[in-house]
């Protein structure tokens, strides 16, 4: 009887997958479905430039879609840009496409592949590449080919290095001043230690699927404390805007 419920619970959970109209495969990892989750593109090779992720869209419909992508940039790292491939075309500097892309009933399609490319510092030793974590939600959706609108989304984290953040939570801003975090880890709060901003700043919170948790702009330098006592624990990642450049760190929440 046990045995039954378990194959029944099975049968039901992947019709229930494969029942999306649209899919987006991970073709790294055996063309697993991954809408609605988060995929970690790592290097620890500092002379590989490009981070690559290749998916396979999946039409499960009976009829054809004509897909779109859009993307929305949840962080990136300092000296790096994106762009992607999708249709006919890559499109670098584009937060969407403006042709769409059909995939027939039932059809699969290979056109989409996403990047984030590291650009060379000269004041680094060369030909190592600057460490970075950045993270990417693209959405491929159709708007006009059912009765009900077709999306699905899938995150990807692309960090090159492992060392993309600075682990004891303090980072050189500027020529004199730095932006700490403490303590790390923390537990009920942390503070966040910042020098003033010529003009506004801002300071955004993201958990390790690069969900954004807290979103905060301030003008004045000094320590800011936030509660985080209604968080889970786990590695958080901490983006601070001013000054005309952007620090991420990283700390850990604990209870």
């Amino acid at each position: 009887m046990r045995i039954r419920i378990l194959l029944t619970f099975f049968i039901v959970s992947y019709s229930a997958v494969w029942a999306q109209p649209l899919l987006l495969l991970d073709r790294f990892n055996e063309n697993k479905v991954v809408n609605d989750s988060t995929i970690y593109v790592f290097s620890s090779d500092f002379n590989i430039h490009d981070l690559t992720q290749y998916f396979t869209m999946k039409n499960t419909t009976d009829e054809t879609l004509a897909v779109y992508l859009r993307k929305s940039i949840n962080f990136i790292a300092d000296s790096t840009t994106d762009y992607y491939c999708f249709g006919i075309r890559c499109w670098p500097g584009d937060d969407s496409t403006n042709v769409a892309d059909s995939i027939p009933p039932g059809g699969e399609d290979y056109t989409f592949a996403s990047h984030v490319t590291h650009k060379r510092r000269f004041d680094l030793p060369q030909p190592l590449l600057p460490p970075g974590y950045s993270s990417i939600t693209y959405t491929v959706y159709d708007k006009t080919t059912l009765p009900e609108p077709v999306e699905a989304s899938v995150t990807v984290v692309y960090h090159l290095g492992g060392v993309g953040f600075d682990d004891t939570a303090t980072k050189r801003w500027g020529d004199r001043e730095n932006v700490a975090v403490y303590p790390n880890p923390a537990k009920d709060f942390v503070n966040i230690d910042l020098p003033r901003p010529d003009g506004s700043g801002n300071i955004k919170i993201y958990n390790n699927l690069g969900c954004e948790i807290l979103d905060f702009p301030y003008r004045e330098g000094g320590l800011k404390r936030f509660d985080l006592s209604g968080y889970p624990q786990g590695i958080y990642f901490l983006s601070i805007t001013g000054n005309g450049r952007t620090s991420t760190l990283k700390f850990s929440i604990v209870h």
